[in-house]
């Protein structure tokens, strides 16, 4: 019988085999360069399967081509089937599950939308490098980061327009040629994510980044006057502020020539001299090349032989120096006064707030108060109080300073009683002291007459006693008031900072106002205490952070999720969010929107006026392209301006093939006003999101719906448990979405009273809870089908920080928060001087950073890491590394198990035998048998699904190759890896072959008598007491297959393989619905918050 192509492919060809065809050079030892990545030397082992070890690609020959020539596997297998020759059945059976397979087009945005995703990464990335790193004064040598900063932003700038504005062909041609230098800058971005340093490193390093500023601020004016230049030029690079500040130090605002007089009604004084920075200005070029022919791709030769060129033109990214100038050269209209507070808001504002006054050790009020004042702590009424109206990070600013204060200072230290003493004076007017410390004036008289103290020195001066008020101790007041000062200050900025909060610009004037002639011996013992308090806060924040967001729903991670919105809508309208984001929303008009400053640029524009200015814009005089754009000011990664309107395009399909900017209902309100505003212009992309939706049905069903080859795949969810009911294809093509939805409705009797749209992000929540409850279901029947078991032995378990302390003791202790692991001293002795974060836990369940090891000695109470800190320690990965030492004893608690588990042998590290990767035939082709001596035990762990041993090996395939658990550090699992399943009391191996598993028998000693007593059962038909050899009833498939194969069958049989699959049938959607227990909403009292009545 012919066999399926897949079939046919994997049986005739090798990887190998595929490859030399291919052109891809394979050395005698089966070593090749990979074709995935920019490899110099041979890193690829090539035979029935290929792995590269430089950048981890792996498959069988399938894959090899279907990666080679971006085919999907279906496309690969059939190229190979014909380039081979081979002859295979084309009319497979139907699939049970459908697989979706994935369009060009779909193919494109994706791989644009990952090209963008990273240099969008990048971007910002040397954006904070060209921010953090510059140099602070010019004779400083310029950091490597800073370098790289200066060199790749204008061409990653490029790059980010050209995936913005340019055409699917440039955008083709680009991804192309540049696929192995995104993976290798992803991988890059990757590592550099992974390698974050930890809480105590991000704290020391903003606190030392205060000690460096407040030092700066103190021993260089000039210094200062950078800063002060800095914080006016926001909109320019950190290149041209310096080139603004060594050409004009004193610089205040600047713009070109063009922007003073339309924009401000001012002009450029005669006979000043321009301020020098760099503007991109791309040139276009013509050049010859030759013609190549589009099929062979060589040269076109013409009558006489000779190579045909042609004239092309192409544009070059370039920078040349434009001339701005400073307010200080111009005359004309007033300038507005600029206002110094702090602006912008916070993510989760008001639940960062209540995590503040859970953390403030007194209550926080709101009043109103003078414009110079933002808020104050009295001892007296033991309150915070926080001037009202000010934006959400002055506030938050002003609260962490407040609270500062009240967890270190006491005001009442400065209300000074007066003091007097009594001093030694001579004739000449030399004084010293002589007795301090009396509350009043009499008292120091009364001391000195009973004295009666006289002496003369040998210059014949006269020196007696008289009494003075003493001002010592005002003037140390004075000194403290003005440390405290500066602590409160910078414990509020190193907190702001750590939640990603920028208050720099108004932290360090205040704290440099404060610190006047301190000294740098001081500075640092007040930075010692800002370190401590502010390490303290912020776990105190974080923690009750976390609480508040899981008391109100509120995934602190998640970006902001557009409403759902009903579907009674046009079928061209613009899918976006009704929900407004509060503020007002500001635009832009820009006369080349690729490069603004080339022509007049518009900002804090309505919309009214943004289309005016755009209309008024003549055509013969534009330097580019005009656009509208949208200023988004939201404080995160993305804020900045951000075209929508280029030319005469609005380019829906780009804004929302970006996530941010999809979810992101500023951007989408912004979007659907200027469509609605100027309908005149072209929407790209209106149908963005029809080939996939999330629908509501009835407020009970979702309804998840995507096109597909034969039409529409769907899959419905119970609304109220998130439970997959049933799922399908509606093989009509031709029907809209819109049609094909009502279609399924009537399909599975569901009502078509209420559709409405549901966000995609909801997509993954409902694909996670599906599979949450088949795994508890599995569970729940596994644990209910098994007899009470006696105690075993352990399968590897989570290397803990500390085997002597366990997380039921820490919450037996009162700590409960589940991201904690408990350590003891000891232990919390050892992590620390290993460089891991210890936290101090309290039996009123909140934790303190640990600064110093004596900290750990004087606490009597438990310690803790953080799980995710552990995870990625080195001392995590010595511990799973322990477990090979113990290769027998794990490995007789596999084979002792009574409940369903696997084990995974991997070759040994010094292969004596080199079988790495090599595939039965390779074994058998030189006469080398497997060996339980040459292999290691890796891991061993539960079955936690039920399944057949095939669909066993399947699934672990698939995890320890996708998904690996996190205390697995060994390769992902290929081929000559060894899988032990022990099922239903046999354990049976099986060898990862070069296509599928293939069972080995003898590769571990079998339990004679467990074995025997099976054998003894099966023989009667039962295992404990279940029947189970009987003669099996064929199925309706299994019949029709042997009537295929010219067999003949029973009508009889036929007749009631139907009629037992028909009484079997499962239930509609409805009747799952209606035979779940209906869900109690029981209403409960509101949770009492920590906050206090203000």
């Amino acid at each position: 019988m012919a066999e399926n192509v897949f079939e046919a492919v994997k049986q005739s060809v090798s990887t190998r085999e595929a490859a030399a065809f291919y052109g891809i050079e394979v050395k005698r030892n089966g070593m090749a360069c990979c074709p995935f990545h920019d490899d110099k030397n041979p890193s690829m082992k090539v035979d029935q399967r290929f792995h590269c070890f430089g950048c981890g690609e792996d498959g069988d020959v399938i894959d090899f081509t279907a990666k080679l020539f971006n085919l999907s596997p279906k496309e690969a297998a059939e190229k190979l089937a014909q380039d081979f020759g081979l002859i295979y059945d084309s009319q497979d059976p139907p699939r049970r599950r459908y697989v979706r397979q994935k369009t060009e087009a779909q193919k494109f945005r994706e791989n644009r939308q990952r090209c963008y995703r990273v240099l969008s990464d990048y971007y910002y990335l040397l954006k904070k490098w060209e921010a953090d790193r510059s140099p602070r004064t010019p004779e400083e040598e310029p950091h490597p980061r800073f370098v790289e900063a200066i060199q790749k932003k204008p061409y990653v700038e490029y790059l980010l327009d050209l995936f913005l504005y340019e055409s699917e062909e440039e955008q083709k041609a680009w991804i192309a040629e540049h696929t192995a230098e995104i993976t290798h800058l992803e991988r890059r971005l990757k590592i550099m994510a992974e390698n974050k340093p930890t809480n105590r490193e991000r704290l020391r390093e903003i606190t030392d980044g205060i000690e460096q500023g407040i030092k700066e601020l103190f021993e260089s004016e000039k210094y200062m006057r950078y800063l002060s230049v800095m914080s006016r030029f926001h909109r320019y690079s950190v290149n041209n502020t310096m080139l603004i500040y060594m050409q004009k130090p004193d610089a205040t605002l600047v713009a070109g020539y063009n922007k003073w007089k339309d924009q401000f009604e001012r002009h450029v004084k005669k006979g000043e001299h321009g301020i020098t920075i760099i503007a991109p200005t791309p040139y276009k070029k013509k050049i010859e090349e030759q013609k190549l022919d589009p099929d062979t791709k060589a040269p076109i030769l013409d009558k006489d032989g000779k190579i045909v060129t042609e004239e092309k033109e192409i544009e070059i990214p370039m920078f040349r120096p434009v001339k701005v100038f400073d307010v200080s050269q111009t005359d004309g209209k007033p300038l507005p006064e600029l206002a110094s507070s702090l602006s912008g808001n916070v993510p989760n504002y008001e639940a960062f707030m209540e995590a503040l006054r859970r953390s403030a050790p007194v209550p926080i009020t709101f009043e109103a108060m003078a414009a110079d004042t933002d808020g104050y702590f009295s001892a007296d009424h033991q309150k915070i109080a926080i001037r009202q109206g000010m934006s959400e990070v002055q506030t938050v600013s002003a609260t962490v300073h407040e609270i500062a204060h009240s967890k270190l200072h006491d005001p009442k230290k400065y209300e000074m009683l007066p003091s007097w003493k009594v001093v030694q004076e001579s004739e000449g007017g030399t004084k010293h002291d002589f007795k301090l410390d009396f509350a009043t004036e009499k008292e120091a008289e009364q001391f000195a007459s009973d004295m009666d103290w006289r002496y003369v020195d040998e210059n014949q001066f006269e020196w007696r006693l008289a009494v003075e008020e003493d001002a010592t101790a005002e003037k140390q007041a004075i000194k403290n008031r003005h440390t405290e000062e500066v602590e409160a200050e910078s414990i509020s900025y190193a907190v702001c900072k750590y939640f990603g909060i920028e208050t720099g610009e108004n932290s360090f004037g205040y704290i440099a106002s404060w610190s006047q002639g301190k000294e740098l011996k001081e500075l640092r013992a007040s930075l010692e205490t800002i370190n401590k308090t502010s390490g303290t806060l912020i776990s105190d924040i974080e923690r009750h952070y976390k609480e508040i967001c899981k008391e109100r729903g509120i995934d602190p991670h998640a970006k902001v999720e557009p409403e759902t919105a009903p579907i009674e809508q046009p079928a061209d309208a613009i899918k976006v969010s009704d929900r407004l984001p509060t503020g007002d929303l500001t635009y832009y008009v820009a006369e080349c929107m690729e490069f603004p400053n080339l022509g007049e640029y518009h900002d804090n524009l309505s919309l009214e006026e943004a289309i005016r200015i755009y209309q008024e814009i003549p055509a013969e005089r534009m330097n580019g392209i005009k656009g509208i754009g949208f200023e988004l000011k939201d404080g995160s990664d993305y804020e900045g301006p951000f075209p929508i309107l280029t030319g005469q395009t609005i380019d829906l399909d780009t804004i929302q093939a970006i996530d941010y900017y999809r979810d992101n209902p500023l951007v989408q309100k912004a979007v659907k006003e200027l469509a609605a505003a100027m309908p005149e212009m072209e929407v790209l992309g209106a149908d963005a999101n029809q080939q996939e939706a999330l629908f509501l049905i009835d407020n009970a069903i979702y309804l998840h719906i995507q096109s597909c080859d034969s039409g529409w795949d769907y899959t419905l969810y119970d609304a109220a448990s998130m439970k997959e009911l049933d799922g399908g294809q509606l093989d009509m093509p031709e029907l809209s979405r819109m049609k094909a939805v009502l279609q399924i409705c009537d399909d599975n009797d569901l009502g078509r009273d209420s559709v409405k749209y549901a966000p995609l992000s909801m997509i993954e929540t409902l694909q996670e809870a599906a599979y949450q409850q088949m795994q508890a279901e599995a569970s729940q029947m596994a644990a209910s089908s098994q007899l009470p078991e006696t105690q075993e032995q352990a399968l590897d378990e989570y290397p803990t920080p500390d085997e002597l302390v366990s997380t039921p003791d820490m919450q037996e202790y009162g700590y409960s928060y589940d991201g904690m692991l408990p350590v003891t001293r000891e232990r919390a002795l050892e992590l620390d001087a290993a460089g891991l974060t210890v936290y101090v836990l309290h039996e009123d369940n909140t934790e303190s950073m640990v600064f110093d090891p004596q900290e750990i000695m004087e606490h009597g109470g438990l310690f803790g890491v953080d799980h995710e800190e552990w995870e990625k320690s080195p001392q995590f990965h010595e511990k799973v590394m322990e477990r090979q030492e113990h290769q027998q004893e794990r490995e007789q608690a596999f084979l002792s198990q009574n409940r369903d588990c696997f084990a995974i042998y991997q070759v040994s590290r010094d292969d004596p035998q080199n079988v790495r990767f090599m595939n039965l035939d390779w074994l058998k082709s030189h006469n080398i048998s497997i060996d339980r001596s040459n292999y290691d035990l890796i891991y061993t762990a539960p079955l936690r699904e039920s399944g057949t041993v095939p669909e066993q090996l399947e699934k672990l395939y698939q995890q320890f190759n996708l998904e690996k658990p996190v205390d697995f550090h060994s390769p992902s699992m290929s081929v000559s890896d060894i899988v032990a399943i022990r099922q239903d009391g046999k354990v049976s191996c099986h060898y990862c072959d070069s296509v599928g598993f293939t069972q080995i028998p003898g590769f571990l000693p079998e339990n004679p008598l467990k074995n025997a007593e099976m054998d003894v059962e099966d023989d009667y038909g039962m295992i404990d007491g279940i029947i189970n050899n009987g003669a099996k009833e064929p199925t309706v498939a299994e019949l029709e297959q042997q009537a295929r194969s010219g067999q003949p069958i029973s009508l009889m049989d036929l007749a009631d393989a139907v009629h037992r699959e028909e009484r079997e049938k499962k239930k509609s959607v409805m009747e799952q619905l209606k035979s779940q227990p209906k869900t109690e909403h029981k209403k409960t009292a509101p949770k009492k918050s920590a906050e206090r009545e203000i």
